[in-house]
Protein backbone atom coordinates (compact mmCIF):
# COMPACT_ATOMS: atom_id res chain seq x y z
CA UNK A 1 0.00 0.00 0.00
CA UNK A 2 2.82 2.39 0.87
CA UNK A 3 4.49 1.87 -2.50
CA UNK A 4 1.31 2.59 -4.45
CA UNK A 5 0.55 5.65 -2.31
CA UNK A 6 3.91 7.25 -3.00
CA UNK A 7 3.70 6.46 -6.69
CA UNK A 8 0.38 8.28 -6.91
CA UNK A 9 1.60 11.22 -4.88
CA UNK A 10 4.62 11.78 -7.13
CA UNK A 11 2.48 12.34 -10.17
CA UNK A 12 -0.02 14.49 -8.33
CA UNK A 13 2.87 16.66 -7.21
CA UNK A 14 3.69 17.07 -10.90
CA UNK A 15 0.15 18.33 -11.40
CA UNK A 16 -0.33 20.30 -8.17
CA UNK A 17 1.84 22.89 -6.42
CA UNK A 18 4.49 21.63 -4.01
CA UNK A 19 3.43 23.88 -1.18
CA UNK A 20 -0.18 24.05 -0.08
CA UNK A 21 -2.10 26.36 -2.36
CA UNK A 22 -5.21 25.97 -0.20
CA UNK A 23 -4.15 28.15 2.70
CA UNK A 24 -6.93 29.67 4.76
CA UNK A 25 -4.85 32.87 4.77
CA UNK A 26 -6.63 34.45 1.82
CA UNK A 27 -7.10 38.01 0.67
CA UNK A 28 -10.29 38.76 -1.23
CA UNK A 29 -9.23 41.18 -3.93
CA UNK A 30 -12.58 41.89 -5.56
CA UNK A 31 -15.80 40.32 -6.73
CA UNK A 32 -15.76 38.49 -10.05
CA UNK A 33 -18.00 40.28 -12.57
CA UNK A 34 -17.50 37.83 -15.43
CA UNK A 35 -16.44 34.18 -15.61
CA UNK A 36 -15.01 33.12 -18.96
CA UNK A 37 -14.24 29.51 -19.77
CA UNK A 38 -11.68 28.69 -22.45
CA UNK A 39 -10.61 25.43 -24.00
CA UNK A 40 -6.86 25.24 -24.41
CA UNK A 41 -5.63 22.94 -27.16
CA UNK A 42 -1.87 22.48 -27.03
CA UNK A 43 0.99 20.45 -28.45
CA UNK A 44 3.91 20.47 -26.04
CA UNK A 45 5.85 17.57 -27.58
CA UNK A 46 7.44 18.36 -30.94
CA UNK A 47 8.14 14.67 -31.50
CA UNK A 48 4.41 13.91 -31.57
CA UNK A 49 2.68 16.97 -33.01
CA UNK A 50 -0.34 14.84 -33.89
CA UNK A 51 -1.07 14.32 -30.19
CA UNK A 52 -2.97 17.45 -29.21
CA UNK A 53 -4.04 17.75 -25.58
CA UNK A 54 -6.84 19.82 -24.13
CA UNK A 55 -7.47 21.58 -20.84
CA UNK A 56 -10.33 23.75 -19.60
CA UNK A 57 -9.14 27.14 -18.37
CA UNK A 58 -11.00 29.79 -16.37
CA UNK A 59 -10.72 33.58 -16.38
CA UNK A 60 -12.38 35.53 -13.57
CA UNK A 61 -12.65 39.24 -14.33
CA UNK A 62 -13.27 41.87 -11.66
CA UNK A 63 -13.56 45.63 -11.87
CA UNK A 64 -9.78 46.09 -11.68
CA UNK A 65 -8.18 42.64 -11.30
CA UNK A 66 -8.49 39.31 -13.10
CA UNK A 67 -7.32 35.78 -12.31
CA UNK A 68 -6.58 33.07 -14.89
CA UNK A 69 -5.93 29.40 -14.13
CA UNK A 70 -6.83 25.82 -14.97
CA UNK A 71 -10.42 25.01 -14.07
CA UNK A 72 -9.38 21.61 -12.69
CA UNK A 73 -6.82 23.35 -10.50
CA UNK A 74 -9.52 25.74 -9.27
CA UNK A 75 -11.81 22.81 -8.42
CA UNK A 76 -9.02 20.96 -6.58
CA UNK A 77 -8.26 24.05 -4.51
CA UNK A 78 -11.94 24.53 -3.73
CA UNK A 79 -12.20 20.91 -2.59
CA UNK A 80 -9.16 21.21 -0.34
CA UNK A 81 -10.39 24.47 1.19
CA UNK A 82 -13.67 22.79 2.09
CA UNK A 83 -11.87 19.83 3.66
CA UNK A 84 -9.70 22.17 5.70
CA UNK A 85 -12.78 24.00 6.94
CA UNK A 86 -14.13 20.61 8.03
CA UNK A 87 -10.89 19.86 9.86
CA UNK A 88 -9.81 17.26 7.31
CA UNK A 89 -6.23 17.66 6.07
CA UNK A 90 -5.09 15.49 3.18
CA UNK A 91 -1.54 15.26 1.86
CA UNK A 92 -2.67 13.53 -1.31
CA UNK A 93 -5.79 14.38 -3.28
CA UNK A 94 -7.22 11.44 -5.18
CA UNK A 95 -8.74 12.59 -8.44
CA UNK A 96 -9.58 10.98 -11.72
CA UNK A 97 -6.80 11.09 -14.30
CA UNK A 98 -8.87 13.30 -16.59
CA UNK A 99 -9.42 15.78 -13.76
CA UNK A 100 -5.73 16.40 -13.04
CA UNK A 101 -4.68 19.95 -13.82
CA UNK A 102 -1.72 19.81 -16.16
CA UNK A 103 -1.20 23.55 -15.87
CA UNK A 104 -1.08 24.84 -12.30
CA UNK A 105 0.04 28.41 -12.91
CA UNK A 106 -2.05 31.44 -12.01
CA UNK A 107 -1.99 34.80 -13.79
CA UNK A 108 -3.21 37.93 -12.00
CA UNK A 109 -3.67 41.10 -14.04
CA UNK A 110 -3.87 44.35 -12.09
CA UNK A 111 -5.09 46.84 -14.67
CA UNK A 112 -4.82 50.07 -12.62
CA UNK A 113 -1.28 49.27 -11.45
CA UNK A 114 -0.24 48.04 -14.89
CA UNK A 115 1.19 44.80 -13.54
CA UNK A 116 0.79 41.13 -14.47
CA UNK A 117 1.76 38.63 -11.77
CA UNK A 118 2.54 35.01 -12.61
CA UNK A 119 2.57 32.32 -9.91
CA UNK A 120 3.95 28.94 -10.93
CA UNK A 121 5.55 25.86 -9.42
CA UNK A 122 8.96 24.27 -9.94
CA UNK A 123 8.84 20.57 -9.13
CA UNK A 124 10.20 19.77 -5.65
CA UNK A 125 11.59 23.31 -5.38
CA UNK A 126 8.91 25.85 -4.52
CA UNK A 127 6.19 28.19 -5.71
CA UNK A 128 7.61 31.13 -7.66
CA UNK A 129 6.24 34.59 -8.33
CA UNK A 130 7.34 37.11 -10.95
CA UNK A 131 5.84 40.21 -12.54
CA UNK A 132 5.62 41.77 -15.96
CA UNK A 133 4.51 45.20 -17.06
CA UNK A 134 0.99 45.48 -18.45
CA UNK A 135 0.38 45.09 -21.29
CA UNK A 136 3.43 43.02 -22.17
CA UNK A 137 2.70 42.83 -25.90
CA UNK A 138 2.18 45.33 -28.72
CA UNK A 139 -0.85 44.69 -30.90
CA UNK A 140 -1.23 45.35 -34.61
CA UNK A 141 -4.86 45.65 -35.67
CA UNK A 142 -6.09 44.18 -38.92
CA UNK A 143 -9.26 44.71 -40.94
CA UNK A 144 -10.21 41.03 -40.67
CA UNK A 145 -13.49 40.32 -38.87
CA UNK A 146 -15.44 37.17 -38.01
CA UNK A 147 -18.39 36.01 -35.95
CA UNK A 148 -17.24 33.69 -33.15
CA UNK A 149 -19.65 32.23 -30.61
CA UNK A 150 -22.23 34.73 -31.78
CA UNK A 151 -19.96 37.74 -31.20
CA UNK A 152 -18.63 40.09 -33.84
CA UNK A 153 -14.84 39.99 -33.53
CA UNK A 154 -11.85 41.75 -35.02
CA UNK A 155 -8.39 40.30 -35.54
CA UNK A 156 -5.20 41.63 -33.99
CA UNK A 157 -1.65 40.26 -34.13
CA UNK A 158 1.30 40.43 -31.75
CA UNK A 159 4.67 38.82 -31.10
CA UNK A 160 5.09 37.44 -27.61
CA UNK A 161 7.32 34.82 -26.02
CA UNK A 162 9.00 33.86 -29.28
CA UNK A 163 5.73 33.22 -31.13
CA UNK A 164 3.43 35.25 -33.37
CA UNK A 165 -0.13 35.28 -32.03
CA UNK A 166 -3.40 35.98 -33.82
CA UNK A 167 -6.22 37.12 -31.54
CA UNK A 168 -9.91 37.70 -32.16
CA UNK A 169 -11.49 40.16 -29.73
CA UNK A 170 -15.14 41.15 -29.24
CA UNK A 171 -15.71 44.90 -28.82
CA UNK A 172 -19.20 44.25 -27.44
CA UNK A 173 -17.59 42.51 -24.46
CA UNK A 174 -15.86 45.57 -22.97
CA UNK A 175 -13.07 43.81 -21.08
CA UNK A 176 -9.45 44.41 -22.13
CA UNK A 177 -8.51 40.92 -20.98
CA UNK A 178 -8.00 37.40 -22.22
CA UNK A 179 -6.35 34.05 -21.47
CA UNK A 180 -2.83 33.64 -20.13
CA UNK A 181 -0.88 36.94 -20.27
CA UNK A 182 -2.85 38.31 -23.21
CA UNK A 183 -4.62 41.63 -22.69
CA UNK A 184 -4.68 45.22 -23.86
CA UNK A 185 -7.28 45.00 -26.63
CA UNK A 186 -10.56 46.99 -26.68
CA UNK A 187 -12.66 43.90 -26.05
CA UNK A 188 -12.45 40.42 -24.57
CA UNK A 189 -10.23 37.98 -26.46
CA UNK A 190 -12.52 35.12 -27.47
CA UNK A 191 -9.93 33.21 -29.50
CA UNK A 192 -6.17 33.35 -29.77
CA UNK A 193 -3.59 30.98 -31.27
CA UNK A 194 0.01 31.10 -32.37
CA UNK A 195 0.55 30.94 -36.12
CA UNK A 196 1.83 27.34 -35.87
CA UNK A 197 -1.29 26.35 -33.93
CA UNK A 198 0.75 24.79 -31.16
CA UNK A 199 -1.31 26.65 -28.52
CA UNK A 200 -4.89 27.74 -29.04
CA UNK A 201 -7.35 29.25 -26.54
CA UNK A 202 -11.02 29.30 -27.56
CA UNK A 203 -13.80 30.77 -25.47
CA UNK A 204 -16.45 28.23 -24.51
CA UNK A 205 -18.72 30.42 -22.40
CA UNK A 206 -18.97 33.80 -20.69
CA UNK A 207 -21.40 34.40 -17.87
CA UNK A 208 -22.00 36.57 -14.83
CA UNK A 209 -21.17 34.45 -11.76
CA UNK A 210 -22.97 34.52 -8.43
CA UNK A 211 -20.94 35.16 -5.28
CA UNK A 212 -17.55 34.42 -6.82
CA UNK A 213 -14.53 36.36 -5.68
CA UNK A 214 -10.99 36.80 -6.93
CA UNK A 215 -8.73 35.67 -4.10
CA UNK A 216 -5.01 35.80 -3.40
CA UNK A 217 -3.26 33.10 -1.37
CA UNK A 218 -0.78 34.56 1.09
CA UNK A 219 2.30 32.38 0.90
CA UNK A 220 6.04 32.59 1.22
CA UNK A 221 6.55 32.74 -2.54
CA UNK A 222 9.98 32.60 -4.13
CA UNK A 223 10.01 36.07 -5.67
CA UNK A 224 12.12 36.22 -8.77
CA UNK A 225 12.35 37.49 -12.32
CA UNK A 226 10.81 35.85 -15.35
CA UNK A 227 14.24 34.98 -16.74
CA UNK A 228 15.33 33.41 -13.44
CA UNK A 229 12.10 31.44 -13.18
CA UNK A 230 12.51 30.00 -16.67
CA UNK A 231 16.08 28.98 -15.83
CA UNK A 232 14.98 27.30 -12.60
CA UNK A 233 12.10 25.53 -14.37
CA UNK A 234 14.16 24.37 -17.35
CA UNK A 235 17.11 23.23 -15.21
CA UNK A 236 14.76 21.31 -12.95
CA UNK A 237 13.02 19.65 -15.89
CA UNK A 238 16.37 18.61 -17.34
CA UNK A 239 17.33 16.99 -14.03
CA UNK A 240 13.90 15.85 -12.85
CA UNK A 241 14.85 12.19 -12.48
CA UNK A 242 17.97 12.92 -10.40
CA UNK A 243 16.06 15.40 -8.24
CA UNK A 244 13.27 12.93 -7.50
CA UNK A 245 15.25 9.72 -6.92
CA UNK A 246 16.24 10.43 -3.27
CA UNK A 247 12.54 10.68 -2.39
CA UNK A 248 11.40 7.51 -4.16
CA UNK A 249 11.13 4.15 -2.44
CA UNK A 250 13.58 1.59 -3.80
CA UNK A 251 10.75 -0.64 -4.97
CA UNK A 252 9.37 2.19 -7.08
CA UNK A 253 12.58 3.61 -8.53
CA UNK A 254 12.69 1.85 -11.90
CA UNK A 255 9.05 2.45 -12.83
CA UNK A 256 8.85 6.04 -11.63
CA UNK A 257 12.22 6.90 -13.15
CA UNK A 258 10.88 5.88 -16.57
CA UNK A 259 7.68 7.91 -16.08
CA UNK A 260 9.54 11.00 -14.91
CA UNK A 261 11.94 10.76 -17.86
CA UNK A 262 9.00 10.46 -20.28
CA UNK A 263 7.29 13.41 -18.60
CA UNK A 264 10.40 15.56 -19.05
CA UNK A 265 11.21 14.69 -22.67
CA UNK A 266 7.62 15.28 -23.83
CA UNK A 267 7.57 18.86 -22.51
CA UNK A 268 9.89 20.36 -25.12
CA UNK A 269 7.54 22.92 -26.66
CA UNK A 270 6.53 25.46 -23.97
CA UNK A 271 4.04 28.20 -24.67
CA UNK A 272 6.87 30.74 -24.40
CA UNK A 273 9.86 29.76 -26.54
CA UNK A 274 11.94 32.80 -25.62
CA UNK A 275 13.56 31.67 -22.37
CA UNK A 276 16.33 34.29 -22.19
Amino acid sequence: MKTRLFSLSVFLVLALPLRAQWSEDLDTLCQARLMVMYELTYREDTNHMDRAKKERMMLLIGDEISRFQSYNNYRAEKKMKEKRRQGIVEKVIYVKQEDIARYIYKVFKNHPLGKITMIDNVFMTGVFLYEEDYPCMTWEYTEDTATINGYFTQKAVCDYGGRTWEAWFAPELPYNDGPYMFCGLPGLIVKIADTQDHYRFEMVSAEIPEDMFIEWENQDYVRTTKKAFFKAYDDNLANIVENALPNILDADKSDIQKKLYYYAVTKNNPIELDRK
